[in-house]
């Protein structure tokens, strides 16, 4: 499962994540901290984002990945 941190420094860059999302407090998805996991290490799901917020973090992942160099 690929997974990114999220913290509740909101003035860190990143995806808004607000309270009304399904966020503990307002809070931002961190695209700089992507990394996978087992399923096996998910014990609760707090929150499913919305088709647009998914759409937002796609967008801005493929963004981020456009400016990479190799």
């Amino acid at each position: 499962m690929v997974v990114a941190g999220i913290t509740s420094n909101t003035e860190m860059r990143g995806i808004p994540l607000s309270k009304e999302e399904g966020a503990i407090r307002d809070s931002a998805i961190k695209l700089n901290y992507i990394f996978t996991i087992s399923t096996s290490m998910v014990h609760k799901v707090l929150f499913h984002l919305s088709a647009d917020k998914k759409r937002m973090l796609f967008e801005e992942l493929v963004r981020l990945l456009e400016g990479l160099t190799m």
